[in-house]
């Protein structure tokens, strides 16, 4: 029997639900662009199952990504997510969030020219991490037998916070195998023309992570059988929020002014 998912995107500003059964989706709502995650993530899920006629008690699976991203969209997210699954008593998936772009422009995004020839490419996605920064992980894509970019693989396993223009900095560098760009990150880089050139950016539509991208991560894991606890899911944040870490630094200096 095909599991039903619900998968939710809130990591980013404009967020999403989407209802899955097995790998066919079934529907897939945005968030509304003029309320708070906080206040419209459980109106749109509500909405999405009743317009669908599916009980929140006929859900098997509960998806959500889990980071980098917003702080107050991630913890809304996860915590929905969480008091959710555990109240109808689904399974639940956390999904990275630069996994869920990846996932999805690897399966529907259109790919510019300089991937046109390529065996293999780079794709390097970066979501904002403030003050100039972008949390980033770069993802290696083969094509398969019948000539498609087939499931994209981590180059590192965790994610790198860098320099915006450091991250883009590969994009004037000569190489086999090309790299391409995108992520929400990209938005918040200035004179990102003279960065990287408009053929090595996906289409920007495919940039910010949807609930197609969670449920397209979410699948596999669901047919392995591979679930995470749903009391030790949280929130994976790129760096500390500002007030954490100058609380953090004075702890710190006074730390240091005591045992000097």
């Amino acid at each position: 029997m095909q599991k039903r998912l619900l998968a939710l995107e809130t990591s980013d500003v404009s967020g999403s639900v989407a209802l899955y059964c097995g790998d066919e989706r079934i529907d897939l709502r945005a968030l509304p662009n003029d309320q708070r995650s906080a206040q419209s993530l459980a109106p749109t899920m509500r909405a999405v199952l009743n317009d669908v006629g599916w009980r929140a008690s006929e859900l098997d699976v509960v998806a959500v990504t889990i980071g980098p991203g917003s702080f107050t969209g991630l913890r809304v997210g996860v915590a929905t997510a969480k008091a959710f699954a555990w109240a109808i008593n689904a399974s639940t998936v956390g999904v990275d969030t630069l996994d869920a772009i990846a996932f999805e422009i690897c399966a529907r995004a259109p790919f510019p020219d300089a991937a046109a020839t390529a065996a293999k490419v780079v794709l390097s996605v970066g979501v904002d991490a403030q003050r100039g920064d972008s949390a980033v992980r770069d993802y290696l894509l083969a094509r398969d037998a019948s000539g498609r970019f087939a499931r994209p693989e981590r180059v590192e396993e965790r994610y790198r916070v860098v320099a915006n223009k450091e991250w883009l900095s590969r994009a004037s560098m000569e190489s086999e195998v090309p790299t391409l760009f995108a992520g929400p990150g990209l938005r918040r880089v200035r004179n990102l023309a003279s960065l990287a050139s408009a053929d090595q950016l996906i289409d920007s539509e495919y940039w910010s992570p949807s609930a197609d991208g969670v449920a397209l991560v979410a699948i596999p894991r669901i047919e392995s059988g591979t679930f995470d606890d749903v009391w030790r899911l949280a929130p994976d944040y790129s760096r500390l929020a500002a007030a954490e870490e100058k609380a953090l630094a004075k702890e710190e200096a006074l730390r240091a002014k005591v045992d000097s």
